[in-house]
């Protein structure tokens, strides 16, 4: 048994689809009693909380102790609290994520005013385009002005409704985008300035500046996946891809001139876990050989060596795709084909990979006997509506069902590693500091004389968290910054 327990993470176990897993919540759900509000207290947080007479503050406070004990005590009676994911994960990580988040992240500050002015460049040449096409000043901001002029004004198709409008979100601008340029400069405005404003300017807010870092929080009990998420600043929306995130990375620096920083990251880990799970034997033989899965489904769907950028896109969408059990019309959206074209395909990947449809098959049948699906870490999640009469629900509870080991097997992985990884660094005593965790990705601010110690046994670590036919493979880099870790 862990030598502490939460509450949170125990509804957390019981409940992952379940948003908002507040005290108060609950307390009124399962007890049917109103807590004492904090922002009735404070006002909405216009008096701190020390200024509270002691009369308030006590009963505040004494109310929580109390509501946590009957909480505990109701999921010691449902067994909650012996759960080996809460035992066994969550509640230690627990204790990892509180030291990442005690080293922080040293941000190079003159190097984030670079990529802001950069930034800000691209949006004002992004802005000149968009008007030169439309012959007129509007409000890019503005969904109704972008759809008046859209759809009113250039009599641009539309297909997709709102309440009041047609739609302008971001999938509609990327399908616009193929014939009509001023969508793909809408979109490419859309992006750039949610980049400056959540990212650049939001990190250049949070800086301390007499230590130049920044902190971001870790949240166990907000995501449906069970990966981690994190907030002020949320390092895992950060756009990828994009040429200018990647700027936004080189600020990101070890603490010390003579320390680095050094990124392990999981390589096509989901793909790898859908070999283990379905012991498909092809899938498994091509892993073992070392091939490039990407280039292996590619040779069997355009049976030639030498592929172009497009094809080797679909190529990864097919793989990536299919382990989520997407229909042939949302592969189609995905890959920009017809219909027919995307389905055949997912049938080839099929042919190629038999076993990985008698898995999931297997998994939908398990799932309308039992009701759950469960990780290979004993992770349950229920899933009521797997036999709903309604086939369009229950088509979506069976996609849920196929999701769900392979994702959720995936997050358990990182965090399993993140664990094992915190427990070496102190039993061997080390000085470096495991600083962000961000999707299959752990960055470490490393001591230039442990550099050949961690480039060693971190990988082993985190490639050995499962015993399976093949091994998860991990890549590594070392830079004097993100970026250049990656």
């Amino acid at each position: 048994m862990a030598k502490y327990y939460d509450t949170i993470l125990g509804e957390y176990i019981k409940n992952p689809w379940k948003k908002w897993i507040w005290l108060d919540k609950l307390s009124q759900e399962y007890f049917d009693y109103k807590m004492i509000s904090f922002d009735y207290l404070t006002q909405k947080n216009k008096i701190n909380f020390w200024e509270l007479s002691l009369d308030k503050a006590s009963s505040y406070s004494i109310e929580d102790v109390y509501i946590t004990k009957k909480l505990y005590s109701k999921q010691q009676e449902e067994w909650i609290s012996n759960e080996r994911v809460l035992q066994d994960i969550e509640i230690p990580l627990l204790e990892v994520l509180c030291e990442i988040e005690l080293a922080w992240v040293k941000i190079d500050k003159e190097k984030l005013k670079e990529v802001w002015d950069k930034i800000k460049k691209q949006i004002e040449i992004e802005k000149k385009a968009i008007f030169e096409i439309s012959k007129k000043q509007f409000n890019i901001n503005s969904p109704k002005q972008v759809w008046e002029l859209l759809f009113v004004d250039m009599w641009l198709p539309h297909w997709k409704k709102t309440k009041t409008w047609y739609s302008v979100d971001n999938e509609v601008l990327e399908n616009l985008s193929i014939n009509y340029p001023i969508a793909k400069h809408i979109s490419n405005y859309r992006q750039l300035t949610k980049l400056l404003s959540t990212y650049v300017e939001g990190l250049s807010k949070m800086i301390k500046n007499d230590s130049m870092k920044i902190h971001t929080s870790y949240n166990q009990t907000v995501t449906t996946t069970w990966r981690l998420s994190s907030t002020n600043p949320n390092l895992q929306n950060i756009p990828a891809g994009n040429w200018l995130w990647w700027d936004i990375r080189s600020c990101f620096i070890p603490f010390e001139p003579w320390d680095k920083i050094m990124s392990f990251d999981y390589s096509q880990v989901e793909v790898r876990l859908l070999a283990i799970m379905s012991q498909d034997s092809n899938l498994l033989w091509s892993f073992k050989q070392g091939l490039d899965i990407h280039k292996t489904t590619w040779s069997f769907l355009f049976w030639k060596d030498d592929i172009n950028n497009e094809e080797r896109k679909i190529a990864k969408s097919v793989n990536f795709w299919v382990i989520y059990w997407i229909s042939a019309f949302g592969l189609s959206k995905m890959i920009w084909q017809p219909q027919k074209v995307a389905k055949e395909y997912i049938d080839k990947f099929y042919e190629k990979y038999p076993k990985v449809w008698v898995f999931f098959e297997k998994i939908i049948k398990d799932c309308e006997k039992n009701w759950y699906v469960e990780t290979m870490f004993w992770r349950k999640r229920f899933i009521p509506n797997i036999l709903d009469r309604n086939a369009v629900i229950r088509n979506s509870a069976r996609r849920e069902a196929i999701n769900m080991p392979i994702q959720w097997t995936s997050a358990d992985i990182i965090k399993i590693a993140m664990i094992k990884i915190s427990k070496f660094l102190k039993e061997k005593n080390l000085k470096s500091q495991m600083i962000m965790q961000v999707h299959d990705e752990i960055v470490f601010n490393v001591k230039e004389n442990e550099i050949e110690l961690l480039k060693n046994e971190i990988p082993y670590i985190m490639e050995n968290i499962i015993d399976a036919p093949i091994k998860l493979t991990v890549d590594y880099n070392i830079w004097d910054n993100w970026l250049e870790a990656k």
